[in-house]
């Protein structure tokens, strides 16, 4: 109370470069405060502290730590704060003279002095519909915050997906290293001894060259799509490797179609999305901001109570003061208001268009990389049985080391089909996510409350 009704003192607050990178990598997932974030966004607590790290795991850690929250949080409480200048009065004003006359003739007093107030009068409704605009600006930047909250989630999933791809594919490409290597061995001793070309061994020490230099390049975005990750997380690198990471479980992500979730998802989409939310709430303050040109058609009033002292006289006077407003009505802010609002109204038009087109294509694209993954995994069954029957063969004498070492490789190959496959799969689940604003599996990914998002946590990532 005292603080509302005192002055205020500036207090600076200068940036410390130094200690805002040291508080970004001090970010530590078992602390107090964390904990405290992971149930109030719906965690199990029994399952704290976290021993195995997921997608939702992950995101939360990026919802808690990830500093590009600072920035929405810091756009929002500007916004807050416009509401409190939007709602302020016209403040009054004061104003005294004071004379004094050289002729006292007749033993008049020589002074004259007075005392008027301003007191400015708003109409036609300017205060409300300044607020109304301001409550909806302070709306859209809050909504945002959960756009920026998706927007991590998004790319966190992203590089969750390319990381364990890349380190899936790293483990299969040394397997067919390896396995290419026993070949090229044997296709020399058959050589040597003269039972096949040159050509043959030739083909395979390329083919094995090949999968040397695929598995080195994949070798090599290893680190670089680990430290992504770590970044999305909101974490530094070292602290990520102490985390035992899950894998995706591409079963979880599936989804069969039917018209009735072919329907929800457009519902979804069109109503749910965060910025189409955000563009509504953008739209209500551009009516209010025209509401507000016209009603500036109207003029202000200043009141203008005095009392003046003459030599002697007692006068009191009433003034009013005003603008000539009818002169031009305010004709051009108005218009400038009003097409600033048909601005507003064709870019929803536009988004909303444009999350149909994508929702169309992102479950085409969907659709037919779930369709591919199901003919990859029959044809990796069938590799696998030709296998199993190979070594059989093999056990039993009536297949040789090549023709085993063949077949697997086969097998391998039909393994890391699976593996690129399955990423197209995850990728395409991660872009029609995106366009629903919304997860297809875990409804607990993402916080649903947004006052949860918008509390600045106490943690060393906000100075």
């Amino acid at each position: 109370m005292t603080a509302g009704c005192g002055f205020q003192t500036y207090q600076p607050k200068p940036l410390q470069p130094e200690k805002l990178a040291s508080n970004y990598l001090a970010h530590d997932p078992n602390s107090p405060a964390f904990r405290e974030f992971l149930i109030t966004s719906g965690y199990p607590e029994a399952q704290i502290p976290i021993q195995h790290w997921g997608l939702r795991e992950l995101t939360l850690s990026a919802l808690y730590f990830h500093p590009q929250f600072n920035v929405a949080r810091a756009q929002w409480r500007a916004a807050v704060a416009g509401e409190i200048s939007a709602g302020q009065r016209p403040i009054p004003g004061i104003s005294g003279d004071l004379e004094k006359h050289s002729n006292t003739d007749g033993g008049v007093s020589p002074w004259t002095y007075g005392l008027s107030i301003d007191i400015p009068v708003e109409t036609a409704g300017k205060r409300q519909a300044r607020i109304d605009r301001a409550v909806s600006l302070s709306e859209a930047a809050r909504i945002d915050i959960a756009q920026t909250a998706w927007q991590v989630r998004s790319r966190l999933f992203n590089s969750l997906i390319d990381y364990q791809n890349s380190v899936a594919l790293t483990e299969i490409l040394q397997k067919e290293v390896d396995l290419r290597s026993e070949i090229v061995a044997m296709l020399q001793a058959r050589l040597e001894a003269g039972m096949i070309s040159s050509i043959e061994l030739s083909n395979a020490r390329l083919l094995l060259l090949k999968a040397q230099q695929a598995l080195s390049s994949e070798q090599n975005n290893l680190p670089a799509l680990k430290v992504a990750l770590a970044s999305n997380a909101g974490l530094s690198l070292e602290t990520l490797n102490q985390l035992t990471l899950d894998r995706l479980a591409i079963n979880d992500h599936a989804l069969a179609f039917d018209a009735q979730t072919s329907a929800d998802m457009q519902q979804t989409a069109l109503l749910n999305r965060l910025d189409i939310r955000a563009a509504l709430a953008r739209y209500a303050a551009a009516e209010a901001k025209l509401r507000l040109e016209i009603s500036k058609q109207y003029p202000d009033v200043t009141l203008s109570p005095g009392y003046s002292y003459d030599q002697g006289d007692n006068i009191w006077s009433l003034g009013i003061n005003t603008l000539l407003t009818f002169i031009n009505k305010n004709k051009g802010l108005i218009e400038e208001s009003r097409a600033l609002r048909e601005v507003e109204a064709a870019q929803f038009e536009v988004l909303q268009a444009n999350v149909l087109t994508n929702l169309a294509q992102a479950k085409a694209s969907y659709q037919a990389a779930y369709t591919t993954l199901n003919q990859a995994e029959k044809l990796e069954k069938d590799s696998e049985a030709r296998t199993s029957q190979i070594q059989k063969q093999f056990d039993s004498g009536y297949a040789d080391r090549l023709e085993f070492a063949t077949s697997k490789l086969e097998n391998l190959l039909a393994t890391q089909n699976i593996i690129n496959v399955e990423y197209t799969s995850l990728r395409a689940t991660a872009a029609l996510e995106d366009v629903l604003q919304k997860p297809i599996s875990d409804t607990n990914t993402v916080p649903d409350n947004i006052e949860t998002l918008t509390q600045k946590p106490t943690t060393p990532n906000t100075p």
